[in-house]
């Protein structure tokens, strides 16, 4: 059973039919359950052991095993009208065999069922702006596996490829001396894509309500901004650790007059904006406020 403080959101029983069945309630749920909770959406959430996430004492207990032939685990799930993937599938065969597992147990509505896999967009490669229409790279097996879904359901499949995530604990200053701890380092940091947690609930929310739109489709989910890792760096760090004294070397040795640096040269940038237009909303978090 999974009780929350608004009984009139969350499934009262795993028997009990729901609007969104999150498979694998993480870091992302501390958003997205309060704003279905407020909206009046009704859920269900599992984790690997039951433990308690976003206010929820208690998850559906649920491991996805991609070799296990058996729908004993599924029939503890509640049926819903839509499935949030959170945890990545990776390579041939996982997607199919969760899809067919859960509808086998969970045959009515199988047919009209929406399902949404959050992903990475890390699924892109090369230099110069992306768009969702740009090929991934199909070698990744976490695209490799998105594909699969998408070719599965057809409209019934949604892919939001997210930026990097930040948001509560998940601070983008506290990254930097983790990934540049050198001006080499430094001087090999180009761009970083970003969405907020807060950003990622409504994405979701907003794909639910506007289906036709995004269904059969990849998309791109960021901030709409492309942040300059030096221009960061400086504002963040300053002189602490030297880091200001690499950037400013290095603005000197390429010939950088000012920051952000021009986008040209700084690698792939991510094109977001026909998600935010499709699903009618914008962004309103970044690092700005």
């Amino acid at each position: 059973m999974t009780l929350t403080h608004n009984p009139t959101s969350v499934a009262s029983s795993p028997k009990s039919p729901v609007d969104l069945l999150i498979l694998g309630a993480g870091w992302t749920s501390n958003f997205l359950i309060p704003l279905l909770t407020s909206n009046h959406t009704t859920f269900a959430a599992t984790t690997r052991t039951g433990h308690s996430v976003a206010g929820l004492p208690t998850t559906i207990p649920f491991t996805f095993d991609p070799d296990a032939d058996n729908i004993e685990p599924y029939q503890h799930l509640p049926p819903a009208n839509a499935i949030l993937i959170t945890f990545p599938l990776k390579g041939h065969g996982q997607s199919k065999r969760l899809v067919e597992s859960y509808n086998a147990a969970h045959t009515e509505g199988s047919e009209t069922r929406r399902w949404i896999q959050l992903g990475s967009t890390g699924v892109w490669k090369g230099d110069g702006w992306v768009d969702r229409h740009f090929p991934i790279d199909t070698s990744d097996p976490r695209g490799i596996a998105e594909e699969e879904l998408l070719h599965l359901l057809g409209a019934r499949a949604c892919i939001l490829n997210l930026a990097g995530l930040w948001g509560g604990e998940r601070s983008p200053k506290n990254w930097v001396e983790r990934v540049a701890k050198s001006k080499a380092d430094v001087k090999g940091k180009k761009v970083v894509h970003l969405v907020h947690g807060e950003d990622v609930a409504r994405a979701i929310v907003g794909v639910l309500g506007k289906w036709d739109g995004v269904g059969r489709g990849r998309w791109i989910v960021n901030d709409l901004r492309v942040w300059d890792w030096w221009h960061l760096i400086l504002g963040w760090k300053g002189e602490e650790g030297g880091y200001g004294k690499w950037v400013l070397e290095l603005m000197e040795e390429e010939g950088v007059r000012a920051l952000p640096r021009d986008r040209g040269g700084l690698g792939r940038v991510l094109d977001g904006r026909e998600f935010w237009k499709v699903v009618g909303m914008v962004p309103v978090r970044s690092l700005l406020g």
